[in-house]
C-alpha cells in the first residue's frame, strides 16, 4: 500500500519532498530531511521508536525499494543538492537566518554508510549556500574519526541515538552488528571535542532510565533529548 501523501505548498520541505524522485526527500515540520539509504549496521532509529510509530502522511516519507525495483536506487551527491536548492528557493528566510530550519541527513537506514555522499552534497551545496545549516541523525556506531571527518566536511549539528546509558540494555535495544554502547559514547565526545553541537536522545520506553541516560549525555558534552515510545 502507498502512504497517503498530504502536500502543504506553502511549506518550502514539502514542495521539495514532491518534486524529489521518491524515497530522496522527506519533511518534518518545517525542516528537509535527505533519505541516505535503507541499509543499518544496527536497529533502524525508526524501529527503535516502537511497533505502533508511522511517518505523518504530510512527511512524504517513503521507504527505498528492494532492488531491482525502480525506487531501490540510493541518491548521489548531485541528485541531493538539486532537492536542496529547491528547498531554499522555496524558502523564506528573514533577517540573518534565524528561522533556517536547515537540512538533515537522516532516512530508514543509517546516513552515515554512505559519509563519501554526505560529504559531497554538502560541498556542492555550500559552494553556491555558503550558510546552510546541515544535521546528521546517526547511531553513532561509528569511530572517533568519523566525527572528525563530519565536523571537518562541515556538519552543524548532530542527533545521535545514545539509546539508554546501561550498556547490556544497549545491545538488547539496538543489535549493533559491530561496536557497542561504549562507541557511541566516544562517537559522541568526539563530535563535541570538534566543535559539533551533539544532541543524545532516547526512547521513553519501559525499562529506560531517562534521567541516568541525560546525566551521561552532558557528561559526554552533548545535548539531551526524549523521542516518545510507540506500543
Amino acid at each position: 500500500d502507498a502512504p497517503r501523501m498530504v502536500f502543504n505548498p506553502a511549506n518550502a520541505g514539502s514542495v521539495a519532498a514532491a518534486a524529489a524522485r521518491p524515497g530522496v526527500a522527506y519533511v518534518l515540520g518545517r525542516t528537509l530531511y535527505l533519505a541516505m539509504t535503507n541499509r543499518s549496521n544496527a536497529a533502524t532509529i525508526i524501529e527503535t521508536r516502537g511497533p505502533g510509530f508511522a511517518m505523518p502522511p504530510e512527511s512524504f516519507f517513503v521507504p527505498y525499494r528492494d532492488p531491482p525495483h525502480s525506487l531501490s536506487r540510493e541518491p548521489e551527491a548531485e541528485e541531493l543538492a538539486d532537492v536542496v536548492d529547491l528547498f531554499y528557493e522555496k524558502l523564506e528566510i528573514v533577517g540573518m537566518g534565524e528561522n533556517d530550519p536547515g537540512v538533515v541527513f537522516a532516512g530508514m537506514g543509517e546516513p552515515l554508510l554512505r559519509m563519501d555522499q554526505i560529504r559531497e552534497t554538502m560541498e556542492q551545496v555550500h559552494e553556491s549556500r555558503h550558510g546552510v545549516p546541515f544535521r546528521v541523525s546517526t547511531n553513532g556506531l561509528f569511530p572517533p574519526s568519523a566525527a572528525v571527518a563530519l565536523a571537518d566536511a562541515g556538519i552543524s549539528k548532530a542527533t545521535v541515538a545514545l539509546a539508554t546509558a546501561d550498556p547490556t540494555q544497549y545491545a538488547e535495544l539496538m543489535r549493533p552488528e559491530s561496536g557497542d554502547h561504549a562507541t557511541v559514547c566516544g562517537f559522541i565526545a568526539s563530535l563535541a571535542e570538534a566543535g559539533v553541537e551533539v544532541e543524545a536522545t532516547v526512547v521513553e520506553r519501559p525499562g529506560v532510565d531517562v534521567a541516568a541516560a541525560r546525566k551521561l549525555a552532558e557528561a559526554l558534552g552533548a545535548g539531551f533529548r526524549t523521542r516518545t515510545w510507540h506500543p
